[in-house]
């Protein structure tokens, strides 16, 4: 493979995917390239064979100076250019970032970190505990594609990891002679462009997705390759750059896989213009009014799963009945009817400090898997402004939809994708029939020494704050670190007043604060701390353990909500004993938990309450039996869902493709 039809910048107005239809000269070129290394039917190397031929190069490069160091980087760089990635220049590359990331950053890539990223080379998922240093595990693969000229993009979960990746693993990039960069929101465009022309770029899943459904509205519905490459050719002669903010969709690495590919998922992607709005302010106050008036059961029925709301016979007669002093759009049925039902949708089912927050007069809405503000994301229909009257902020224009594509589309027309997480396994096999990836486990480095002293769960949340604060403040006298795990901000706001109730100073980490992200994870892991934090700390950070703090027992982490999946779960738990470091973890619940009460009737709770001694918990074969059936509840539904949104997605292709559109 020759050097020139590796350079995006050379390649005369291409933007490589997987094609839809005939590919190009350069994304052939890079297909050839991985399917080099890996031809179909070809088994994956054990891990002890690629552990053992890596290490022998490694062995020989380590009696290397700093300038024949160099030197095998640019002759390596070369073969990668002219050969591709063979699978024995590939082992050279591993074996070169090995070397030079202990050299640089101090670390030096464990047996199962290089085998885990060989998994990734080869296009598939490595699960991989949590704290085993998947970060600088995806250092083996980006790096190696980099040198032979592919671009790469790291997709992690949000803005704060991929900036803080971009900047721990710069130092390697620029020793290996590449550039690196990182991508996040509120950037400007121009920035944006820039930054994408790295080597290596760091990004978030929403970002990359948004850029490339930009590219796509910039390209036009003139899909003819000559004439897209002739528009390109005329815009960089006449501007000096190119007008597309991405160079392709090459090779994408997706850390923390289930919750972008997964947990994300459910989400549609659209880009939208600002529109006016058809409705007044008083309009929606109007709405909300009459919303109030309505009784459940006898005038509408509400299904709290799919979030929708229908009016009964009962409920229509009494709206006309309160129309008399309206303006007349309120005499249109069909309207009225759709009005009416948004706004009970946004008086039943979103909730402040849960869904959305209101800050300086406007609404974020927050995201449910991470919960992190999103403030560039809002509801569509109408909902978004009926939320901003409901909570007396200005009225916002709507919105109107340009380009829509989802995550399972989107990601499958990278050329090459592979990914790693701690908690893949329970998805496999919705992530191989998605998108075509296999998932194969990494032993960790270390036996865990985590250990697990059960769940608990009490009738009510009275008994749940007095165990759980007895528990507090006994690992609290003896000095060790505790991290509350829950999952809605309101949550985490109610444990917290629990805490300050009994004088135990503590720090929040949510949504509200997650400006200071980096500074609270930081400190979460010294002795005496206590945070409270919702699931932001529950994907890819890094606490570190204080002084003293590992022969106190280490991090103890406490699960105060009902996750909806037990991936979740052991995200959370999965913040303690890292690495081999000591940590213990356990769940102290509550029956009145809202994942409790959404999966299960009240008769059923009930018994469970009579079950339950005076401020004695649940018997554990019963709590877990309860739990397990929640979240498999939520698992089923939310795989439903997303099932949905694909048969959606390719309903939407076809007539789009049959319009002559791109998106």
């Amino acid at each position: 493979m020759s050097e020139l039809s590796l350079k995006p910048g050379l390649s005369l107005g291409g933007y490589p995917q997987r094609p839809e239809s005939t590919p190009g000269e350069f994304e052939t070129a890079i297909r050839r390239a991985f399917e080099r290394l890996l031809k179909p039917g070809r088994r994956v190397a054990r891990p002890r064979a690629v552990v053992r031929r890596v290490r022998a190069i490694e062995q020989g490069l380590g009696a290397y100076s700093d300038a024949e160091l160099d030197a095998a980087i640019e002759e390596l760089r070369a073969r990668l250019h002219r050969h591709g990635l063979r699978k024995a220049l590939v082992i050279q590359a591993f074996a070169m970032v090995c070397e030079t990331a202990a050299r640089i950053l101090g670390k030096r890539h464990y047996d199962v970190q290089v085998y885990g990223g060989w998994l990734m080379m080869h296009g598939m998922l490595a699960e991989m505990q949590t704290g085993e240093g998947k970060t600088l595990t995806s250092t083996l693969p980006a790096c190696t594609a980099a040198l032979a000229g592919i671009p790469v993009h790291v997709i992690t979960a949000n803005d704060y990891l991929a900036a803080r990746d971009c900047e721990l693993m710069a130092p390697l990039y620029r020793r290996l002679g590449l550039d690196g960069s990182a991508v996040v929101s509120q950037m400007p465009r121009d920035s944006c462009q820039q930054a994408y022309q790295a080597d290596i770029v760091h990004t978030t899943n929403k970002q990359v997705a948004f850029d490339y459904l930009r590219d796509r509205i910039e390209m036009g519905e003139d899909t003819g390759d000559l004439r897209f490459q002739y528009r390109q050719i005329r815009g960089r002669l006449a501007n000096g750059s190119d007008s597309l903010l991405l160079r392709g969709l090459c090779f994408a690495i997706v850390d923390e896989a289930d919750s972008v590919l997964i947990d994300e998922a459910n989400t549609p992607l659209i880009i939208t213009r600002k529109i006016d709005n058809e409705d007044s302010p008083e309009t929606y106050s109007d709405a909300l009014y009459l919303a109030s008036l309505l009784r459940a059961d006898r005038d509408y029925r509400a299904d709290s799963r799919r979030r929708s709301v229908e009016l009964t016979l009962a409920g229509e007669d009494c709206l006309e009945d309160q129309i008399q002093n309206l303006p007349k759009l309120w005499n249109n049925p069909r309207k009225r009817t759709a009005l009416v039902c948004q706004a009970l949708a946004a008086l039943l089912f979103y909730h402040r400090n849960r869904d959305y927050l209101v800050e300086d007069g406007k609404v974020e809405v927050i995201d449910q898997s991470t919960g992190r503000r999103m403030p560039d994301r809002a509801w569509e229909q109408g909902l978004q402004q009926m939320i901003e009257a409901k909570e007396g902020c200005l009225i916002s224009e709507r919105r109107e939809p340009q380009a829509r594509i989802s995550y399972q589309r989107f990601f499958s027309r990278y050329l090459r994708l592979g990914g790693t997480s701690g908690t893949i396994g329970e998805v496999g096999d919705e992530l191989h029939r998605v998108y075509g990836l296999e998932v194969r486990k990494v032993a960790p480095n270390q036996p865990s020494k985590r250990r697990f002293f059960g769940c608990r769960l009490y009738r009510d949340k009275a008994e749940q704050k007095a165990a759980l604060l007895e528990r507090v403040t006994q690992l609290h006298n003896v000095g060790r670190p505790i991290l509350i795990g829950t999952t809605s901000v309101e949550e985490s706001e109610r444990v917290s007043a629990w805490l300050r109730e009994a004088g135990l100073e503590h720090r929040v980490l949510n949504a509200a604060q997650d400006r200071q992200e980096a500074e609270i994870v930081a400190a979460a892991g010294q002795k005496d701390a206590i945070t409270v934090a919702t699931n932001m700390a529950g994907r890819g950070t890094d606490i570190e353990l204080g002084p003293v703090v590992e022969d106190l027992g280490g991090l103890h982490v406490i699960a105060a909500s009902v996750n909806p999946s037990r991936r979740l779960d052991r995200q959370l738990y999965g913040r303690c004993a890292r690495q081999g470091d000591t940590g213990s973890a356990e769940a102290i619940l509550s029956l009145d938990d809202e994942a409790l009460l959404n999966s299960y009737r009240a008769a059923t709770l009930n018994l469970c309450r009579r079950l339950a001694a005076d401020g004695k918990p649940l018997p554990g074969l019963v709590a877990g039996a309860l739990l397990r059936r929640a979240q498999r509840r939520h698992e089923k539904q939310q795989c439903a869902i997303r099932k949905a949104l694909t048969r959606q997605d390719r309903r939407l292709r076809r007539i789009l493709a049959f319009a002559g559109r791109f998106e």
